[in-house]
């Protein structure tokens, strides 16, 4: 066979893939755009006495075979075959699923064993596009408020200009900034409103950059009210002329990042360079800082979305920082009360012990409050627990 042929051949079986891969995954989104009602069962061990631990550990199995019942739904026998496991891959990476609500049918405790059946409406698909499923998962993290540091060079501009760099905050929305809380707002997501900062906060020395560092911002935004800060810059370019026309192409470049003001813990990041013609430069420039901000947007949202909805249905990550620890033999008392007495508690994590000061990383079903009441409810060997300060991903405490 002649390379021409074989080239041909090999083309003509690449289109029918491709066109293959398109039409399953047009089948799985449209299957995901109505939830599917799912009836599953979920056991767990019930250890010792503590059946409301094994209660909700059942529940969470549960949970987790609706997901994967209701996603294994949408990749039939006729979609996938074992020929086509490539295929396959591609097609599971689109139906991604959660669970919006649910109810409990039947419950019983059998042989140390305690089982769950539930009736639950999951999901599938981006949670980014669904406003529902959206509000399900800010509601239950408490409707935290973003805060935006985006700075943004357009074509024909010397400097990126930074409203954290002007003493009254009130340098004009830019392009991205302004399509970033457009694209979030019509979903639900809540901002802090910068300008209202004016006299209550100030930028100190190291937030006088375009980039600042995470410590910096995390010292400036956390007085602004705000749970999350989107932080990164903006830049476009001018390329060039397209292919000797009067038309310029200019990119857009655009890198950021979410970061958890109460833990400095980076939620999510994103990158996206996208390209426009225009006549103009300068108009192309914020066009393609508009496309590339609500591409990024997209992108931030659906990362964020994912981690939150596997905290609000699984175990949340809450930082437990200690003070006037005087032995480090505290901390492991402390780790095993609340492994063995605390409802939720899945693991506990010593990150640090220095100076009297200590920090703890606990993985809960539930909430930080519900960390802070549990600590100053429970008996500890010759110390107890001060609760001083309560965020949504934290507590600080004092040993006494």
């Amino acid at each position: 066979m002649s390379a021409t042929k074989w080239s041909a051949r090999v083309g003509v079986i690449a289109a029918v893939l491709l066109g293959f891969i398109a039409e399953a995954s047009a089948e799985v989104a449209s299957k995901a755009e109505a939830p599917q009602r799912v009836s599953a069962v979920g056991q767990a061990a019930v250890i010792g006495t503590d059946i409301a631990n094994a209660r909700d550990k059942a529940v969470d199995d549960a949970l987790r075979k609706a997901v994967e019942q209701s996603v294994g739904t949408m990749i039939t026998s006729e979609t996938v075959t074992q020929n086509f496991q490539l295929l396959s891959d591609k097609v599971f990476s689109k139906a991604r699923g959660y669970v919006r609500n649910y109810k409990i049918t039947s419950e019983k405790q059998d042989q140390g064993v305690y089982v769950v059946n539930v009736d639950a409406e999951v999901s599938s698909g981006n949670l980014k596009n669904d406003v529902d499923g959206i509000m399900h998962v800010l509601r239950a993290k408490n409707m935290p408020r973003m805060l935006i540091m985006i700075a943004e060079q357009n074509i024909g501009q010397g400097d990126a200009n930074f409203w954290w760099g002007n003493k009254t905050f009130a340098t004009n929305l830019d392009a991205a900034e302004n399509t970033f809380m457009d694209h979030w707002m019509k979903k639900g997501v809540r901002f802090v409103d910068r300008q209202a900062l004016q006299g209550k906060i100030s930028a100190g020395p190291g937030v006088t950059s375009a980039e600042p560092t995470n410590d910096a911002i995390k010292e400036f935004a956390g007085k602004s009210g705000a749970e999350v800060v989107i932080v990164g810059k903006a830049v476009a370019t001018d390329v060039g002329t397209i292919m000797g026309t009067q038309m310029h192409s200019a990119r857009a470049n655009i890198s950021l990042r979410a970061l958890s003001l109460d833990t400095g813990r980076i939620l999510a990041t994103a990158t996206r360079s996208e390209a426009v013609g225009h006549v103009d430069p300068q108009t192309g420039g914020t066009l393609a800082l508009k496309k590339a901000a609500e591409k990024s947007a997209d992108e931030l949202l659906e990362k964020i979305m994912a981690q939150w909805s596997a905290e609000v249905s699984g175990p949340a990550t809450i930082t437990l920082n200690l003070t006037n620890v005087k032995q480090s033999k505290s901390l492991r008392s402390i780790a095993q009360v609340l492994r063995e007495q605390v409802r939720g508690v899945q693991e506990v994590r010593q990150l640090s012990f220095k100076n009297k000061a200590a920090e703890l990383e606990v993985e809960l079903k539930g909430s930080a409050q519900d960390l802070a009441d549990e600590l100053e409810t429970k008996t500890f060997p010759g110390f107890s627990v001060d609760v001083q300060e309560v965020t949504a991903n934290s507590v600080t405490a004092a040993l006494k």
